[in-house]
């Protein structure tokens, strides 16, 4: 909830990050502050390291280790809406047709 807590925040005062991205191992929000200088604010996706590590080795990992883009106002409402955090992290397929280089657009 933090993180996004963290955007709502910056989204009333008019800051939103350029990309969003699900990694796997954490959700990610990316800015740009008024220099260009990149921040990243994230969330851990699994509750331990263990769960993490397991994750890395399965074939989920292999087949998109980038991620998946998303979109914060529709995980925030995902959020308001009730739906635990534990499913939030969960990391989408990749869209139809797209490969996870297909993700990266920094």
């Amino acid at each position: 909830g933090a993180l996004l807590y963290t955007y709502m925040r910056l989204k009333d005062e008019g800051i939103v990050p350029f990309w969003c991205i699900n990694h796997g191992m954490t959700t990610s929000m990316y800015y740009k502050d008024p220099d260009g200088n990149r921040i990243e604010f994230q969330t851990d996706n699994f509750p331990t390291v263990e769960a993490g590590n397991a994750w890395i080795r399965d074939s989920d990992f292999a087949a998109n280790p980038i991620g998946v883009i998303f979109d914060p106002d529709e995980l925030l409402a995902r959020f308001r809406a009730g739906e635990p955090l534990a499913s939030l992290v969960v990391q989408p397929p990749l869209p139809e047709g797209k490969g996870p280089f297909d993700m990266l657009r920094f």
